[in-house]
């Protein structure tokens, strides 16, 4: 399988950091909203009546508090990536100039 050749960093950097934020603030706004009982459903959700009563019902809050650790986890290993490949790219930068 050939490998990806790596995007150039100007681009991956605030690539990432946008998901970055998005992924721990969505995961951290989901995860209070399911602690908290306050979830707001879209109101074409509400055509289906046992589908709604599932994500207020204790297995529902259950799942979305999963999707919003999926969230939070997804988050992490992002930034760890982002700085992995910063501290990459700046501590070679030095050897290829000699």
């Amino acid at each position: 399988m050939p490998s990806r050749p790596p995007r150039a960093l100007r681009w991956d950097a605030p690539l990432r950091t946008v998901r970055f934020f998005y992924l721990l603030w969505g995961g951290m706004l989901l995860a209070s909203m399911a602690i908290t009982q306050h979830l707001r459903l879209p109101s074409f959700l509400w055509q289906w009546p046992k589908l709604t009563y599932f994500f207020f019902s204790p297995w529902g809050r259950g799942l979305l508090l999963g999707i919003a650790l999926v969230m939070a986890i997804a988050a992490l290993l992002d930034i760890w990536e982002l700085v992995d490949r910063l501290l990459a790219r700046f501590l070679q930068e030095p050897e290829r100039k000699k």
